[in-house]
C-alpha cells in the first residue's frame, strides 16, 4: 500500500459523500506563493496536494525506520505544509491536514505509541497516520477512515423517531430531593423558581418561606 493508492482512496472516500475532491498541484511546490525561487529546506519527494470538501490534504509515505528518521520526516512534511498553507485559502488552513501512510514498519515494533505522539502535535497542522494492515486491507482503511473528517458514523446507527435528545424530564426535582429537601418542598421550590424568575430578590424570599413553611 502505498500514499498514492491512499490518495485515490480518499479521493473515492470523499466523492462518495458527494464532496468535491481534486487535486491541487501548488500545495506540492517548492516555493511559496508569490516567489520564484525555490526554498532551501529539505521537503519531501513524494506528496500529493488534494482539497476534499473543505480540507485541503497533503497525502505522503510515512517510513516506520526509527524515531529519529521519523521526526526528521515530520519536519520536512511540516516546511511543505507551511508552503502549501501560502496556497490554500485564509478560511481553510485551520482545516489543514497532513495524511500520512505508513511504510515498512517493523513487524516485531509497536509503533502506535510514537504515532500517536507525531498524531498530537498539531504545531503546523492536524496529522493523521494509517498504518495498513495488508491481510485485511478494506477493514484497516475504514478504521482509519473512521478517525478522520471523513468518517460517517451516523450512517450505522440504528434510527429512532421521537427519541428524547437528554433526560431532564424531573431532574430539577431529583436534584433538590437529592440534597435534602422533601418532594413537596421540592415541587414549591421549582413552582416558585418558574412563577418569579423575573424577580430574583423576591424568589428568594419566597423559596425560604417554602422550606420554612414545611417545617
Amino acid at each position: 500500500m502505498t500514499a498514492n493508492d491512499l490518495k485515490d482512496r480518499l479521493v473515492a472516500s470523499a466523492t462518495a459523500l458527494s464532496w468535491r475532491a481534486s487535486a491541487v498541484p501548488e500545495f506540492t511546490r517548492r516555493q511559496f506563493r508569490g516567489r520564484s525561487d525555490e526554498t532551501a529546506v529539505d521537503l519531501p519527494n513524494e506528496i500529493y496536494g488534494l482539497r476534499l470538501g473543505d480540507y485541503p490534504v497533503l497525502v505522503a509515505p510515512f517510513a516506520l525506520v526509527s524515531e529519529h528518521d521519523m521526526q526528521r520526516s515530520l519536519k520536512r512534511l511540516h516546511s511543505q505544509m507551511v508552503i502549501a498553507r501560502s496556497y490554500m485559502r485564509q478560511a481553510e488552513v485551520i482545516n489543514a491536514h497532513l495524511i500520512l501512510c505508513a511504510s515498512d514498519p517493523s513487524p516485531e515494533a509497536d509503533w502506535r505509541s510514537v504515532i500517536d505522539l507525531a498524531e498530537r502535535d498539531e504545531t503546523v497542522c492536524r496529522k493523521i497516520v494509517w498504518i495498513p494492515d495488508t491481510s485485511a486491507i478494506e477493514e484497516s482503511y475504514q478504521d482509519f477512515l473512521s478517525r478522520t473528517f471523513l468518517a460517517t458514523p451516523w450512517t450505522y446507527a440504528d434510527e429512532r423517531h421521537n427519541a428524547p435528545l437528554d433526560s431532564n424530564q424531573g431532574l430539577a426535582k431529583r436534584m433538590l430531593i437529592g440534597h435534602g429537601l422533601l418532594p413537596e418542598e421540592a415541587e414549591r421550590w421549582i413552582a416558585t423558581v418558574e412563577g418569579m424568575k423575573d424577580d430574583p430578590d423576591a424568589m428568594v424570599v419566597e423559596l425560604v418561606k417554602a422550606r420554612e413553611g414545611s417545617k
